[in-house]
């Protein structure tokens, strides 16, 4: 009877719902904008995929049945479930996901995108390359010479921006999350086990040290370099059983998703996609494969010969996706429609030029580029459009400790630049857009400006 007890604990356990997120997607309504919201969870067992509903904590009346992927032996299932035809009459959804069999997640909540494509406020957060936790919790444990380990840092941390972003979302400053690649610096954890395989751990870990946030609000993502494979020692050692299951941003697209089919994007992938919200066209590119010159067209971050990468679409697909993407985007701006087009890719401005998409930007009228990479924040000061902002001083294992710069740009460049800790808030209306850089440790506002 013990074993009996003990096997059923052990398969509720395994059952139960961690890392939950979301993402909008869904179909649209008459306004363009989606109508439902996909929740995403994982579980080391593997219950059904099932999410129920409603509009109030107690009348979860709603129910959808999702599916569930495993992507690498014995560590768990990534489960997605579609909650569909959100009423726009009430404040906010309430849910949960798991089952009957092997319980329940606890109950979340989270507001539906705005049914109108005007008159609508609203306020996201836009950042790139945050890492988990900091050198505190996680000592690297490789030889550094002058504080730096193949562009790995001693001293380094991402705790501030994730405070801050904590304290955004309960003070309702944010209403969703623009993460623009470089989640986690999951390919980097082998910095503090150089021996071990971490590459799961790190990005589970990573997961659910967000759930409070990504639970309650649309996390969406793009992919940047740190997504594309695991080459640690153990990757590279057991490449059968590990590196090939992992190369060609195979965690980055079973772990999330993103509208990408509803937008006629990169087919059962992430890496590239559109959305309405409230008087916002957004596109998210993909800076990483498919076009001639991108870093991972062949091969991942470690240009290893046998971790292969790349190949999403047919040639061509992608820039003519988002050609026509942003020409119908335009269109319907200038027919009274939406007000902006947002645009957002891991890359900066000098990829932009390599992949000759600025051209497209500047024709289409695209309001702002945002990007990361850089470890950084820098953004254009002209009046030109589109504005060009790199966001990508969040914390990471590759940029070390924050520091107290505020500079225009080097030889007179038409730039504003900070190596601070960092996270940025775009407040929207139909009038303008007002970007804000935060200082992610005492909350100061170290940048801002307004986009007419």
């Amino acid at each position: 009877m013990k074993l009996l007890s003990s096997a059923l604990m052990l398969s509720t356990a395994l059952a139960v719902p961690s890392q939950v997120h979301l993402s909008l997607g869904g179909a649209v309504d008459s306004s363009g904008v989606s109508t439902g919201m996909y929740v995403m969870w994982k579980t080391d067992g593997q219950p059904s995929s099932t999410v129920r509903y409603g509009t109030s904590e107690d009348d979860l009346s709603e129910q959808a049945q999702g599916s569930s992927k495993s992507y690498l032996d014995g560590h768990g299932f990534h489960h997605t479930a579609l909650m569909e035809n959100l009423s726009c009459d009430v404040e906010k959804i309430f849910y949960q996901v798991g089952d009957e069999a092997d319980g329940w997640s606890e109950v979340f909540s989270f507001k539906r995108a705005p049914c109108a494509s005007s008159g609508t406020v609203f306020s996201i957060s836009v950042f790139g390359d945050m890492g988990y936790l900091d050198s505190d919790l996680r000592p690297p444990k490789i030889p550094h010479g002058d504080d730096t380990y193949h562009g790995l840092n001693k001293v380094w941390s991402a705790t501030y921006s994730r405070n801050m972003l904590e304290s955004l979302k309960n003070s309702g400053d944010i209403d969703w999350v623009f993460h623009v690649g470089d989640i986690g610096y999951v390919d980097d954890s082998f910095a503090s086990a150089p021996l071990k395989f971490t590459y799961e751990e790190v990005y589970d870990g990573y997961m659910d040290w967000l759930q409070n946030l990504t639970s309650t609000m649309p996390y969406m993502v793009a992919p940047g370099n740190h997504e594309s494979e695991c080459h640690s020692p153990a990757c590279i050692a057991q490449e059968l059983k590990y590196g090939r299951h992992l190369r060609n941003f195979t965690a980055f697209n079973e772990r999330w998703t993103m509208p990408s089919e509803e937008s006629g994007g990169s087919r059962d992938t992430n890496m590239w996609y559109s959305f309405n919200y409230g008087s916002v066209h957004f596109v998210s590119i993909n800076t990483e494969t498919d076009w001639d010159g991108a870093e991972e067209q062949e091969t991942g971050d470690s240009h290893i010969p046998w971790l292969k990468a790349g190949g999403f679409g047919e040639d061509g697909e992608f820039l003519t996706w988002l050609e026509a993407d942003l020409k119908a985007a335009y269109e319907e701006k200038k027919a009274g429609g939406r007000k902006w087009i947002i645009a957002a890719g891991h890359r900066p401005y000098n990829t932009i030029q390599e992949m000759k998409i600025e051209e497209m930007f500047i024709k289409y009228e695209v309001d702002v580029y945002f990007a990361g990479h850089s470890h950084s924040y820098s953004r254009t000061t002209s009046s030109d459009k589109p504005v060009y902002i790199v966001a990508g001083g969040a914390g990471c294992d590759e940029m070390g400790p924050s520091k107290e710069s505020l500079l225009l740009g080097p030889l007179g460049q038409d730039l504003i630049e900070s190596d601070k800790y960092s996270t940025g808030v775009l407040d929207v209306s139909d009038e303008k857009l007002s970007w804000r850089l935060i200082d992610s440790i005492d909350g100061s506002i170290i940048d801002s400006v307004d986009i007419l």
